[in-house]
C-alpha cells in the first residue's frame, strides 16, 4: 500500500473497531501502536509477549530516536553539548550525515 492508502485504511479501522475484535498482522510498530489496543509480538512463529503499547515500550523499549535536519552540511559542534546539558549524558549521537543528525534518547529521559 502507498502511504495515502495506508493512512486511509488506518482511519477506517479506527472508525469501525468499537465493540469489535480486529486481528491484524504488521511489521510496522508505528502501525501497531496507532491501531492496537493490545499488541502481540511473535518470535520464530511463537507468541513472545502481549500487552498495551505503553507496557511494551516500558518493558522492552530502548528509548526514542530524534532526527534533525540541519541547514548546513558542516559538522555541528553546538548541539550535543546543549542536549547533554538539558537532557543528560546518556543521550547518544548515532549519526551525522550531510544535513541530518540522528540522536538516541534513553526512555528514562
Amino acid at each position: 500500500m502507498d502511504l495515502d492508502a495506508r493512512r486511509h485504511m488506518w482511519e477506517c479501522l479506527k472508525k469501525h473497531k468499537k465493540n469489535k475484535i480486529i486481528l491484524m498482522s504488521t511489521h510496522y510498530m508505528d502501525e501497531a501502536d496507532i491501531l492496537g489496543d493490545r499488541i502481540g509480538i511473535m518470535v520464530g512463529g511463537k507468541l513472545s509477549c502481549v500487552g498495551s503499547s505503553i507496557f511494551l515500550k516500558t518493558k522492552f523499549g530502548l528509548g526514542f530516536n530524534m532526527n534533525l535536519v540541519k541547514q548546513s552540511t558542516e559538522q555541528n559542534q553546538v548541539l550535543m553539548p546543549f542536549i547533554h546539558e538539558n537532557l543528560g549524558p546518556k543521550v547518544i549521537l548515532t549519526s551525522e550525515i550531510q544535513s541530518e543528525i540522528c540522536i538516541k534518547i534513553p526512555t528514562e529521559y
